[in-house]
């Protein structure tokens, strides 16, 4: 009896020892990296190879990203100037209207003593840098001819800065289309070193990047919390594409980085990551853009090529949506998908989406 007490005892105990683990699960083991190097023990060479390609790949996107935030300065800057030059030179034509107007008033009045004087000049400027011209303007043009001088010399000033920017934009642009093709090649490099990783390898590798990227991201926002966005697939296949943690990284106009940029082929095709309603739509910086919102949560597509989907069309998870591309402000760089997470909706701020991509995507 004292036998069978005893064995119900430990029956109950392994039962409420069950039922709080499955109320109350443990936390799954993290990845370390000497989980990582044991898994990749069998394809050291190619381990290395692939860390090395990887940190390659990375210092060249933060080169790509920084000449193109140079470009981008460079082309406001340059904007700028051409916008005062266009100003500057409808001032100079008002006041040269001005002053012409002068001029024939200063003749029907018999201002002049020589009215051939009008004729004999080459041009209107000639004509008005006459001593006969500047001596009659004294006495009703003479705040005119000093503005017309001003805006001359403004004018001149301006285009020299002009031409100046130009020449620099020329260098800045070659800088970044050098950035560009390095970046490109390093993330092609990077691609095949994963490609040469055993299965083993990649899948420890993957988690370890996974887990190392959502603690940073916990890390950084801890005031909204982790991101918890539910199932959730990768927005292009796996394995055809490669990213990096870029969240907060300085951009153009002093904006931060609020996304992924993912890099993959030409018009690759996209993926719906949830279930859920897309909004398109084609402007500003984002360029060909999808809105996806699935159930409150609403995931950001920038930098498309073309749309699969209709503004307002009803989408599951899986279904392509849309093409990779350079569109808006990525004209002329590497294609990518600039990816974005808003846990509350299209108008709550955008939350790290690295860790989560990260996840799903090797």
């Amino acid at each position: 009896m004292t036998a069978l007490r005893a064995r119900k005892r430990t029956l109950v105990v392994v039962a409420l020892i069950s039922l709080l683990g499955a109320l109350f699960p443990l936390a799954s083991q993290a990845v370390t990296k000497e989980d990582v190097e044991a898994a990749c023990a069998s394809s050291r060479a190619q381990y290395e190879d692939y860390l090395e390609a990887k940190a390659e790949y990375e210092d060249a996107e933060s080169a790509y990203f920084a000449a193109a935030n140079e470009t981008d300065r460079v082309e406001t800057k340059q904007n700028r100037i051409q916008g005062s030059v266009e100003i500057q030179n409808d001032d100079l034509d008002r006041i040269q209207t001005e002053i012409e107007a002068t001029a024939v008033e200063l003749y029907m009045r018999g201002g002049f003593s020589n009215p051939g004087i009008i004729l004999a000049a080459s041009s209107v400027d000639e004509f008005m840098t006459t001593s006969e011209f500047l001596t009659a303007a004294t006495t009703g043009g003479q705040e005119s001819l000093d503005d017309l001088v001003a805006a001359r010399n403004e004018f001149s000033r301006l285009e020299v800065e002009l031409d100046e920017t130009r020449q620099e934009l020329e260098v800045v642009e070659g800088q970044r289309l050098e950035a560009r093709d390095s970046h490109e090649s390093a993330m092609a490099a990077e691609r095949a070193a994963w490609a040469e990783l055993s299965e083993e390898c990649q899948e420890i590798q993957a988690k370890y990047d996974a887990e190392q990227a959502a603690a940073a991201a916990a890390a950084a926002q801890r005031a909204s919390g982790s991101v918890q966005v539910g199932p959730f697939i990768c927005p292009f296949t796996q394995g055809r594409t490669s990213f990096t943690n870029s969240w907060g990284a300085p951009r153009s106009g002093g904006r931060t980085h609020k996304g992924v940029d993912m890099f993959a082929p030409w018009d690759e095709p996209m993926y719906a990551v949830a279930d859920g309603t897309v909004l398109t739509g084609d402007y500003g910086l984002g360029g060909k853009i999808i809105w996806l919102v699935s159930s409150g949560v609403a995931y950001y597509y920038a930098h498309l090529s073309g749309f699969a989907v209709s503004s307002g069309q009803r989408v599951s998870q899986g279904d392509t949506i849309g093409f990779n591309g350079a569109s808006g402000n990525a004209a002329g760089g590497s294609p990518h998908l600039h990816f974005e997470i808003h846990l509350g909706g299209r108008a709550s701020p955008a939350v790290n989406p690295y860790p989560t991509v990260a996840g799903v995507c090797r």
